[in-house]
């Protein structure tokens, strides 16, 4: 009987004691340091500044999020964007220079890795000159030109219809693999209403 109450007696200790510290949270190992936890592989670099933005993806070309390399122009269209919306606010004045667009693909077969850079500078302009909006439209895999305009051409309209304002200004750039994307920059009507004639 004495070994019974024993064993319940320590049961019920050890179950105290781990309900206790379950609650407790952890202290990071220097308080001053927060702990950093990365959920994703990080494939991608980019650098930004009024003379442009240059970055770079490098990994999969394909995963479980799909075409995971080609939506690397999603990822710089957002930071242009922001950046030169946050620019204008700030009285700088820029635009994308679509003629100086460098865009680099290495390995882009649908099969492994890739590697893609782009190289995207931009130019000091007047405030009715500059631009405060960025988008695109691409293909990755030799996708007939007619196909592609059709989607440029809705996109087109569906930013004149929700956000652009002015006359947008794009460039369609291709190579040798089969990338293929247009770049179009607009005049956001939040920032630019004021150049609506321009």
């Amino acid at each position: 009987m004495n070994l019974k109450l024993l064993f319940i007696g320590a049961s019920i200790a050890l179950l105290t004691l781990n309900c206790s510290t379950k609650n407790q949270k952890k202290k990071p190992s220097n308080p001053k340091t927060p702990e950093v936890v990365e959920t994703k592989p990080k494939y991608d670099s980019i650098c930004i500044s009024d003379k442009g933005l240059t970055g770079y993806f490098k990994g999969p070309e394909y995963n479980e999020e799909g075409d995971i390399a080609h939506q690397f122009s999603n990822t710089v269209a957002n930071r242009v964007g922001e950046y030169l919306k946050d620019r204008y606010s700030k009285k700088c004045y820029l635009k994308v220079d679509l003629e100086g667009i460098k865009i680099i693909t290495n390995g882009l077969n649908q099969v492994d890795s890739v590697y893609y850079a782009i190289e995207m500078p931009f130019k000091r302009v007047a405030k009715c000159d500059a631009f405060t909006g960025i988008e695109h439209c691409g293909s990755w895999n030799y996708q007939p030109r007619m196909v592609l305009n059709k989607r440029f051409k809705e996109l087109n309209e569906g930013l004149s219809e929700r956000c652009s304002v002015g006359k947008p200004a794009y460039k369609y750039y291709k190579n040798a693999e089969g990338f293929q994307e247009y770049w179009i920059q607009f005049k956001h009507k939040d920032y630019q209403s004021d150049c609506i004639k321009q």
